[in-house]
C-alpha cells in the first residue's frame, strides 16, 4: 500500500478498541483526507477520533446509515446538489454534526443560505490548516447533546400537532362569534341590532374579554414561540376569574350565568394545560422555529496585527471576527477578563479598538495560546463602522 494512504480498516479497528468517538470523512481528494484524518486523530492532534474514511458520498451515506457518528466532515468538490440534499437531510435526522469543505467559498456561502446551518460549519480549504480546529470546536460547541436534543424538539414542535390542538383553536377563533349567536338566541334580537350592541362595549377590558381573551389563547395554542405557553395560560387564569367574578346580566354574556360553551373551552383549555405539564410536550413552546439572522455570525481571516497589552505591544494574528468579538493566537500567556487594545485594520486605516478577553483555549501549537475577546467600542458610530467593515467580509465560519 502507498505509504501516503491512510489503513482506515487497520485504524479503526484500534481506535474502536478504545471507545473513542467516531468521525466520518468523505471525499475524492486524497490528500485532504489524509490531512483532516491528521488533525482529528495523531498523537499531535488535539482531538481523538476513530476515523473513518470514503471516496463518494453514495459510500458515505451507506455508512451513515449503518454505523453510528459523532462527527463528518465533507468535502463538497465535485458533489451534485441532488445527493448534497439527500445527505443533508439525513444528518438532520440523525443530528451529525458537520463539517463541509470547499475551494470556493461562494459554494460554501451559497450552501449556508440554503441549509439551516444549525448543525453544520462550512470552511474552504484555503484556510483549512489555519481553522480547521477553532473551527471543530466552534461547531462542537453549539451542537453538544443538550442542543442536539434541543433541536429535535423544535423538529417535533415544527411538526403537525394532535388534530385536537388544531380543532380547540378553531373554537377559540369562532368564540366570539359563539358568544353573538348565543345573544341572538337568548334574547331573540335581530342580527342588527346584536352587532349594534356588541360593537357598543365600553372600555378595553370588556372588549377585550368579549372579543380577544380566547382568540390569543388559540394563537398562542398553535405558534411555537417562548412566549406561546405563558400567554396560553395566562389567558385561561384570567378567562376563569372573569367567569368566577362574573355578574348576572353584564358582558361580556348578557345573561344570568356564562353560557356552557364558555365553561366548555375552560374545561378543554384546562386538559391541553395538563397535556403541556408533560415536559416534552412543552419544552418546543420555549424555543423559537423561526431561523434568525444573527449580528454575531464569525467570519474566517487571516489579519496580522497587534495588541497593546499591560503597555507592551504584541504581534498576533486574528484568525476569526465577528461584530462583538474576535479570537486571535499568540505566545504569550493572558488572564481572562483583562483588557487589551487591537489594532484594526479598516478600510485602508488602522482603528485601535479596546478588548476585554473573556476566555483561552489551547491551541495545535504548544507555543501559541488562543484568546477569544469581546470588543469594547467607544461610541456607536465606532460600532457602526466596525459592523459595516465585518459584514463585508465573505468567508463566515459560524
Amino acid at each position: 500500500m502507498n505509504a501516503n494512504v491512510l489503513d482506515t480498516t487497520d485504524f479503526e479497528v484500534t481506535q474502536t478498541a478504545l471507545g473513542k468517538d467516531k468521525a466520518l470523512i468523505i471525499g475524492e481528494e486524497e490528500f485532504i483526507k489524509i490531512n483532516v484524518s491528521n488533525k482529528l486523530s495523531s498523537e499531535h492532534s488535539k482531538f481523538d477520533y476513530n476515523v473513518t474514511t470514503k471516496d463518494s458520498l453514495t459510500e458515505g451515506i451507506q455508512e451513515i446509515t449503518e454505523h453510528s457518528f459523532s462527527l463528518i466532515v465533507l468535502d463538497i468538490d465535485n458533489l451534485e446538489g441532488l445527493h448534497l440534499n439527500r445527505f443533508y437531510k439525513i444528518i438532520m435526522s440523525l443530528q451529525i454534526p458537520t463539517m463541509l469543505i470547499g475551494s470556493d467559498p461562494t459554494i460554501l456561502n451559497k450552501l449556508r443560505s440554503e441549509f439551516d446551518n444549525k448543525l453544520l460549519t462550512f470552511l474552504p480549504k484555503s484556510i483549512l490548516n489555519s481553522m480547521f480546529g477553532e473551527s471543530l470546536n466552534l461547531l462542537l460547541n453549539k451542537t453538544n447533546k443538550a442542543e442536539r436534543f434541543n433541536n429535535r424538539v423544535k423538529n417535533i414542535g415544527a411538526q403537525k400537532k394532535p388534530f385536537t390542538f388544531y380543532l380547540l383553536a378553531t373554537l377559540l377563533f369562532c368564540e366570539p362569534l359563539i358568544k353573538l349567536c348565543y345573544l341572538k338566541l337568548n334574547t331573540g334580537f335581530a342580527w342588527e341590532t346584536v352587532l349594534r350592541t356588541a360593537f357598543s362595549i365600553e372600555g378595553i377590558f370588556h372588549n377585550f374579554e368579549f372579543w380577544g381573551i380566547f382568540p390569543l389563547a388559540g394563537l398562542a395554542l398553535v405558534t411555537i414561540r417562548p412566549w406561546s405557553l405563558f400567554v396560553f395560560t395566562a389567558t385561561q387564569i384570567y378567562a376563569l376569574f372573569t367567569v368566577i367574578t362574573y355578574e348576572k346580566f353584564t358582558w361580556p354574556y348578557i345573561a344570568e350565568t356564562p353560557h356552557i360553551s364558555t365553561s366548555l373551552l375552560i374545561g378543554l383549555n384546562a386538559a391541553i394545560l395538563m397535556y403541556l405539564l408533560i415536559p416534552e410536550n412543552r419544552k418546543p413552546y420555549w424555543f423559537k422555529t423561526s431561523s434568525l439572522w444573527r449580528n454575531t455570525a464569525r467570519f474566517a481571516i487571516n489579519l496580522k496585527t497587534n495588541f497593546r497589552y499591560n503597555d507592551i505591544v504584541q504581534e498576533t494574528t486574528i484568525t476569526n471576527i465577528s461584530e462583538s468579538g474576535a479570537y486571535f493566537t499568540c505566545k504569550e500567556k493572558l488572564e481572562v477578563g483583562h483588557k487589551m487594545k487591537i489594532t484594526v485594520p479598516m478600510d485602508g486605516k488602522s482603528t485601535v479598538l479596546e478588548a476585554i478577553i473573556r476566555r483561552t483555549q489551547d491551541t495545535a501549537h504548544d507555543n501559541y495560546f488562543g484568546y477569544g475577546v469581546e470588543f469594547l467600542f467607544n461610541n456607536k458610530l465606532q460600532k457602526t463602522d466596525f459592523s459595516d467593515y465585518v459584514k463585508n467580509l465573505t468567508i463566515r465560519v459560524q
